[in-house]
């Protein structure tokens, strides 16, 4: 598939106790319309023998934290081989974060097994939705507890974030698209662990599952502008249509089979509401906050990635957009 982005340099039953928000809000006058959302892919490597452990997970959420960027979404692979002691080392690193960074996470292959009606593991423990329920913008779980709903402020609008499943099931997908009918003028992100993958020319298509996500979901739902999956590598983005005719953007990120199993790795989405576009860069805050004379060779050539499938800039007329779905007020 054909990439069609501008590139430039630079940087259900339990849906009833879901919450449902707000209409999404107007741009009032001085509201700072630029905002970041962060995505972070696949630390399965750090929780592996031999690995660098937690420490680069807490200095890319120290350095989130430090930023205030709005949301942090987790693509899953949190752990190498899902074990409750892997899984509590990784939810400490997070405790660090709970009440002052909006986040989500979700299930991958590495963390379960199987669908999202798999019943009680060490993941849903230390992850489940008991996680979030004091989070101000988490709006509630499926019955089986893997996939979340979040919504979060930027630009002076309310957003919705969709973490969803390694292997969502039918019951999930209902429970998904309930999560969207009752929020329908929020634009939606759609996070989950497979979707699409990217071969090394860079061509980006969706993967059987992804196929199964699009139909059913995706494509038919305008709300949803944006996908992010780990999973695969090596990075890759694509952008697809919909059946109502808008461009939807397809991004694959994951770092594992980099130095130090990527090393805690972040994507930061600069968004310029203002302007119409973001702007996207990755990088290793591990890496990148130590002087450079300390770095070592590998540190450097790990900390930043600046290919067009890692730095690019999106350009993307929000209000014509969104216009299906939050239509414009009409003038006072």
């Amino acid at each position: 598939m054909k990439r069609r982005i501008i590139l430039r340099t630079g940087a259900a039953t339990a849906f009833a106790a879901l919450g449902t928000a707000p209409a999404a809000r107007t741009e009032p006058a001085g509201v700072n319309q630029r905002f970041a959302v962060a995505v972070l892919p696949d630390t399965q490597i750090l929780f592996s023998t031999g690995g660098a452990g937690p420490e680069p997970l807490h200095a890319t959420l120290r350095y989130l934290l430090d930023r205030r960027v709005a949301f942090l979404a987790h693509l899953g692979d949190i752990t190498e081989h899902g074990t409750t002691t892997e899984l509590e080392l990784a939810g400490r690193a997070f405790a660090t974060v709970d009440g002052k960074l909006p986040y989500s996470v979700l299930a991958g292959n590495h963390d379960v097994t199987g669908d999202d009606q798999r019943g009680r593991t060490a993941y849903l423990d230390v992850f489940g939705p008991h996680r979030f329920r004091r989070a101000t913008g988490f709006l509630g779980a499926s019955p089986d507890g893997y996939n979340s709903a979040h919504r979060f402020h930027g630009g002076g609008r309310a957003w919705l974030v969709l973490a969803l499943d390694w292997r969502i099931s039918d019951g999930g997908l209902a429970w998904a698209q309930g999560v969207l009918a009752a929020n329908p003028t929020l634009p939606a992100i759609v996070t989950t662990h497979d979707l699409a993958t990217a071969d090394k020319q860079g061509t980006t298509t969706l993967s059987d599952h992804g196929r199964r996500l699009w139909q059913k979901l995706i494509t038919k739902n305008d709300q949803i502008f944006l996908t992010v999956n780990g999973h695969h590598v090596p990075p890759g983005r694509t952008v697809l249509r919909n059946t109502a005719g808008h461009d939807v953007h397809v991004h694959v990120t994951n770092y594992q089979d980099r130095y130090q199993g990527g090393a805690a790795m972040i994507r930061l989405y600069h968004f310029d509401l203002a302007r119409g576009r973001i702007d996207v860069e990755t990088f290793a805050p591990w890496f990148l906050t130590r002087p450079a004379a300390d770095r070592t060779p590998l540190e450097t050539e790990h900390s930043e990635l600046t290919g067009d499938a890692d730095r690019f800039t999106l350009t993307i007329d929000f209000e014509e957009r969104f216009a299906g779905f939050t239509p414009k007020p009409a003038p006072r």
